[in-house]
């Protein structure tokens, strides 16, 4: 695996990569770069990614996204494409691209620095990024036969050239057969700034969503991957800046400008991760045979609770959660909040964190813990020391759950319930 901790580690690797490609010390064209933020992360575009695949866009879809941008984009243009139809198309489908809307295009640069700064630009340091580097001459040699990158929107592109491009991107709403399995290399002309500014050429898949993940496992492959470990990757983002490569030289507009200085000036500071933790989870004492929260350290009454919980919550009408099967159902009913007919939890059960967890206190007790039920924010109602298990009234921020409340016999119940984990 190949990894960079630093630029200059990253520069040294692009260097040898252009040597394993072929590309010589004089050569005026390289490798393309695509940073992303998560090592883990396919070469997929995002019409494929979020938008159901290339069943989808058989269906019409992209082109119902295609018509739609090109009857409501003028207006809002500064300048609009030029060209015949060909020309037009392809200049249409790269703004589009450069403007988040949903497309078989992936975006690449010929600046390798600036493939880094996008792999680093948003990872907060908590997983892997990762730079791709393309050979796209290599890549057009095995499929379209020739060993250039073609700009099917230039003006003075052959028509031969502009043919051998042709298929991937065909008029909207005409049936030219399917697209080809493999994806393409091509160079856009500069239609806007940002383009211009970010060096940018663009892959466009075909058929198969996985075409060029599967070309990295080749043997001789144009496709590689260089791996940014996450604990390198705030040092990466400020060796960057110190190079003069940050949101404004990136995006050269006001909004660019604002995020740059936004950048610029936050503190270094970074929490340790034990900041504002009070608790962690044992078996319960108030109910046998499930796990309970515990105060590992001295909490004084009015302390809120759980800092930096996961705040996000999906809420669902109750009829429409599952009844089947019975331990699936059951998660809800254990762990999720139940308010006027609908029920609220994490977006994914596997996210469930420590506030989860509170039991009720045992019957005739009172409760140590108490809810904000418009915020669901937790707090100490009193001083808790090492050792005490906090308690919570569910009813205090959660109906009984289920559709049917007359089916279960109160809160009572329903709490001998929550909170279940198998030992």
């Amino acid at each position: 695996m190949r990894r960079a901790e630093s630029i200059s580690d990253f520069l040294g690797l692009t260097a040898k990569l252009r040597e394993i490609f072929g590309f010589k010390r004089d050569d005026r064209f390289g490798p393309w770069f695509r940073g992303q933020e998560r090592a883990q992360w396919s070469l997929c575009p995002k019409l494929y990614r979020d938008y159901g695949g290339y069943k989808r866009v058989k269906d019409e879809i992209e082109d119902e996204i295609r018509e739609e941008f090109i009857v409501r984009a003028p207006i809002l243009c500064e300048s609009l494409p030029a060209g015949d139809d060909g020309r037009t198309e392809w200049e249409w489908y790269f703004l589009m691209q450069h403007h988040g809307v949903p497309t078989r295009l992936l975006d690449w640069t010929e600046g390798a620095l600036i493939g880094l700064f996008f792999a680093v630009r948003n990872n907060p340091g908590h997983y892997d990024a990762t730079v791709w580097v393309l050979d796209p001459y290599e890549l057009n040699k095995q499929v379209i036969g020739i060993a250039e990158t073609i700009a099917p929107n230039a003006s003075g592109v052959s028509p031969r050239d502009r043919i051998r491009v042709k298929r991937w991107l065909s008029p909207r709403f005409k049936d030219t057969g399917d697209l080809p399995k493999e994806p393409v290399a091509v160079y856009p002309t500069h239609v806007v700034r940002r383009i211009s500014t970010q060096r940018s050429c663009f892959t466009v898949h075909g058929s198969d969503e996985k075409a060029l993940d599967n070309r990295e496992k080749k043997k001789n492959s144009c496709l590689a991957k260089i791996v940014i470990p996450s604990f390198s990757v705030s040092r990466i983002r400020a060796e960057l800046e110190s190079c003069g490569i940050d949101e404004n030289t990136i995006f050269p507009d006001l909004d660019g400008l604002g995020r740059s200085i936004c950048t610029n000036w936050l503190p270094d500071y970074q929490e340790p991760p034990h900041q504002g933790v009070y608790t962690r989870l044992r078996p319960s004492k108030v109910a046998k045979g499930q796990i309970g929260v515990f105060a590992i350290t001295p909490i004084k009454k009015g302390t809120p609770l759980f800092y930096r919980d996961n705040e996000e919550m999906l809420w669902q009408v109750q009829s429409s959660l599952p009844k089947r099967p019975s331990e699936i159902r059951k998660l809800y009913d254990d762990f999720a909040v139940f308010k006027d007919g609908r029920c609220g939890c994490p977006p994914n059960l596997n996210r469930l964190t420590m506030s989860w967890y509170l039991n009720e206190p045992k019957r005739g007790e009172k409760p140590n813990v108490g809810c904000n039920p418009e915020t669901y924010d937790f707090f100490a109602m009193q001083d808790i020391k090492p050792g005490d298990e906090l308690t919570v009234k569910y009813n205090t921020y959660s109906d009984v759950p289920g559709t049917n409340p007359e089916s279960f016999r109160g809160c009572r119940a329903v709490a001998k319930r929550r909170r279940a984990i198998r030992q």
